[in-house]
């Protein structure tokens, strides 16, 4: 019997940097199975270029995507993907898999008639806004060309299909598959806590919420003075959140750890991790956190409802609301048993729902089925 091609499978994203995109990506192609798909990862330089090339049976290939109009990186792409395609059997089928909005607008200007192009949207949903929103209705027209052009959809939450709902796109045409991480041996065990150090993890905008966590930690000090609060990221709020930290006389108690690539051992030292953001299409930062044995705080936005059960596996806080916020993160460090009790039932749903050898097995399916 001769043997099926590969399919040829090429993964574009315009953010290298660590965060969920990237993680999600970095995930896909250390899990995919590579006796079926060929691979090639397009993204500008930074840590998920750097770590693709650590695995075999991937190709890396450098493109900037430095703006929406970069005609540069569109040539380079081009490039990219006719080298791929000549490569090997010039006569496997192809899908070309992007991830964003940019890596999205690029991708659909690269596309040959017969290559099948998926998207999965990692950014949007009915809670994320631009500053400018006459940005926001010209990043919404750009999205809605990429829906429509796309011929399959992935949302990682529910949350985010009823925003690209939105656009008039089909339902069929849409598959939620959520993020997920990978599950080791230390899974679910955390270092021993004294109960007062509190920690997030998030590039420093405004869509992260982190000006309402420092209020809230403000507030909580009165009950708790030895309470201690770490925030690992960086990004232009920076300046913004050290002035409330000034501003509050909290400069001995809140650090700015900045960008850590691998905060995994912070994580651990934490006693409880919170995410205070307004907007959030998934939250993969919470795994992360029910992964290392924390308990999570985080606001009731987005996807993050899809992973947190209220009082059960974390804590879901309104959003913007840093009185509430206050409550709750008092509460649990206060409450030894009650953290111990949403420690285990979020290690349950992490391996029932969000383990990588799971999750991959969906993705790869819906690969299979485009091209037969």
């Amino acid at each position: 019997m001769e043997k099926q091609s590969k399919i040829k499978l090429i993964q574009v994203i315009a953010d290298s940097a660590i965060g969920g995109g990237p993680t999600h990506v970095l995930g896909l192609l250390k899990k995919i199975n590579k006796e079926k798909f060929d691979l090639l990862l397009v993204a500008p330089r930074g840590w998920l270029s750097s770590e693709a090339t650590k695995i075999n049976g991937v190709k890396v290939k450098i493109v900037e995507f430095k703006s929406k109009w970069d005609l540069s990186s569109l040539g380079k792409l081009k490039r990219d993907i006719a080298e791929f395609r000549a490569a090997g059997d010039p006569f496997a089928p192809i899908i070309i898999h992007a991830h964003g909005p940019r890596a999205g607008s690029f991708c659909r200007l690269a596309l040959r008639p017969g290559e099948r192009f998926f998207y999965t949207e990692h950014i949007w949903s009915g809670n994320y806004h631009l500053q400018n929103p006459l940005n926001s209705v010209f990043q919404k027209f750009g999205l809605r060309s990429i829906y429509k052009r796309a011929d399959h959809l992935i949302a990682v939450s529910k949350s985010v299909k009823r925003f690209m709902l939105q656009f008039g796109i089909a339902k069929g045409k849409i598959v939620v598959i959520p993020n997920a991480i990978e599950i080791d041996s230390s899974t679910g065990h955390a270092a021993d806590h004294t109960g007062l150090m509190i920690g997030t993890i998030g590039a420093l905008n405004k869509q992260k919420g982190q000006t309402y966590l420092i209020q809230a930690f403000k507030k909580l000090t009165e009950s708790l003075p030895k309470a201690r609060l770490e925030i690992i990221g960086d990004g232009s709020e920076r300046e913004k959140l050290l002035a409330d930290i000034n501003e509050l006389d909290l400069e001995s108690r809140v650090q700015l750890l900045g960008k850590i690539d691998k905060p995994r051992k912070y994580l651990e030292s934490w006693d409880l991790f919170v995410l205070p953001s307004l907007s959030e299409t998934f939250g993969l930062v919470i795994l992360e956190a029910f992964a290392a044995g924390v308990p999570v705080v985080a606001s009731d936005v987005g996807g993050i409802s899809e992973l947190i059960t209220n009082g059960k596996n974390g804590y879901l806080v309104p959003p913007a609301d840093s009185e509430k916020l206050a409550k709750a993160v008092s509460h649990l460090l206060v409450e030894k048993k009650a953290r111990e009790s949403l420690t285990q039932e979020a290690s349950k749903t992490l391996k029932e729902k969000y383990d990588w050898s799971k999750i991959i097995l969906e993705i790869e399916r819906e690969y299979e089925e485009a091209v037969k």
